[in-house]
């Protein structure tokens, strides 16, 4: 007679990775490699209770039915939060935000080629989306010609650089309060969006 293997262990030892990644709020945690196969392995091997015991009201094939349930669902628990990680990790890759080495180092086999699935989408999508305004060089003009002229005056920007009068600023760190060059004087607090004077902002921005 064959000894009965320990098959909760899978079960609980899915849930204690499904637990571990729910707690692990931003981040991705580090997961057995195999723990999908065994999940699936386990899978299979219950559902031959069913071709074996006919009888739905017995408890082995009660049993059975639970633990698939309950593994299934934790399986469609851990897809589900590791791909919304993998998602934002790429989309912070895209908007040109470095990514975490560790958290690339934490991601199985198929989940980097997610990753990196989602992150060329992601630059192909920006790329007919989003004009290029940085010009590449292959369309000179004179400045003080008339096709430098003509330009201008397609666009509507004047021809000498002005100063604006005020910037808009938004403010990311606490900071003393501050007499501007306009007069006033500026109590800010963090996520404070103000209209400053070129000279505030430009000192905001380096204390910030």
């Amino acid at each position: 007679m064959t000894r009965p293997a320990d098959h909760s262990a899978v079960l609980d030892s899915l849930q204690l990775v499904v637990s571990g990644e729910r707690d692990a709020v931003g981040t991705l945690t580090a997961v057995p490699a195999d723990i999908f196969q065994r999940a699936e392995e386990e899978i299979r091997v219950l559902r031959r209770v069913f071709s074996a015991c006919s009888d739905p009201l017995t408890g082995p094939f009660r049993t059975a039915t639970e633990r698939i349930e309950a593994l299934q669902q934790h399986l469609e628990d851990l897809v589900r939060m590791r791909s919304q990680k993998i998602l934002l990790l790429a989309l912070s890759k895209a908007e040109g935000r470095a990514v975490d080495r560790d958290e690339m180092k934490r991601m199985l086999p198929t989940e980097l080629v997610l990753f990196e699935a989602v992150y060329a989408s992601l630059e192909e999508y920006r790329r007919v989306t989003i004009a290029d305004l940085h010009s590449d060089g292959s369309d000179p003009i004179d400045a003080d010609g008339a096709v430098c002229a003509d330009a201008i005056a397609a666009a509507g920007v004047p021809r000498e650089a002005v100063t604006p009068a005020t910037v808009l600023a938004r403010v990311l760190a606490p900071v003393e309060p501050f007499l501007g060059f306009d007069g006033q004087v500026y109590a800010l607090e963090p996520e404070d969006v103000v209209t400053l004077p070129p000279e505030n902002a430009a000192v905001l921005m380096e204390r910030n």
